[in-house]
């Protein structure tokens, strides 16, 4: 059984790389169970939106 450790690292390769047809099962099995994992999948989109936003600020070209 995947841990939520290797489910939000899997979750974070997935939007890099295509995952194997094995990691993509053993990720849609632990989702579906784990409340906190499903929460993370669906924020990662914003997370990685807030990222760039920082990234790119004048603020940060500073620093």
């Amino acid at each position: 059984m995947m841990n939520c450790h290797d489910a939000t690292f899997l979750l974070s390769q997935s939007r890099e790389r295509t995952l194997s047809f094995s990691e993509r099962m053993k990720l849609r099995l632990h989702v579906g169970m784990c409340r906190g994992c499903a929460n993370f999948e669906r924020q990662l989109p914003r997370l990685g939106d807030a990222a760039k936003a920082y990234a790119s600020s004048p603020e940060q070209k500073d620093v």
